[in-house]
């Protein structure tokens, strides 16, 4: 699948490309600058925006030895990657779109696909079918098809910046290798 091609990809640049500490980060927070701000607005893309905010927030990522990380609100998105969706400036539905998405990549880690049993590719099918939704919204919101898509990816692969993260995915995929997908059509209310 292309799409782990590119999230492994993603994972590999941001586990090695570490930088120091920034002064910034308050409490594990992304704290932006009047500089921030104008730079976050004057980007051409979301994906601009988030290549920002990881060049200059990196140290706020969660990178302990847990597969989920640190959910403290409940609201289906580890914290650290709430804030890099927080910080974009970006209209509020179109945020919403990449917490949905950050949500449904999160969920993988709801169950251990390593045994590679028939089982485990009915469960990891049931969930890949939800991505419809995920898709059907970027089409209801009408967002730029190539941006959406790398800052999707951009955001998985901040979701999957450990090697215990990253391995569990590969898992769910390796059981989904071959399987077929068949696309829903948008209800129109695709978006949470």
């Amino acid at each position: 699948m292309n799409k782990t091609v590119a999230a492994l990809v993603g994972c590999v640049l941001l586990v090695g490309c570490v930088p120091e500490g920034n002064a910034r980060n308050k409490e594990d927070k992304i704290v932006l600058s009047e500089q921030d701000r104008q730079a976050l607005e004057s980007a051409s893309t979301t994906k601009a925006q988030l290549t920002y905010l990881y060049q200059n927030f990196e140290p706020v990522l969660n990178r302990d030895d847990t597969l989920k990380g640190v959910d403290a609100d409940e609201n289906g998105i580890r914290d650290d990657i709430d804030e890099f969706i927080n910080a974009l400036v970006i209209p509020e539905d179109e945020r919403g779109f990449y917490q949905q998405s950050a949500r449904y990549t999160q969920t993988v880690f709801d169950y251990d696909y390593s045994g590679g049993t028939e089982i485990d590719t009915e469960i990891a099918y049931a969930h890949a079918l939800k991505y419809d939704v995920v898709i059907n919204c970027k089409i209801q919101l009408n967002l730029d098809w190539d941006d959406g898509t790398g800052s999707q990816r951009m955001v998985d692969a901040l979701i999957l910046n450990t090697k215990l993260r990253s391995e569990h995915y590969v898992y769910y995929n390796k059981v989904l290798d071959g399987s077929a997908f068949e696309i829903t059509e948008p209800t129109g209310d695709d978006c949470e």
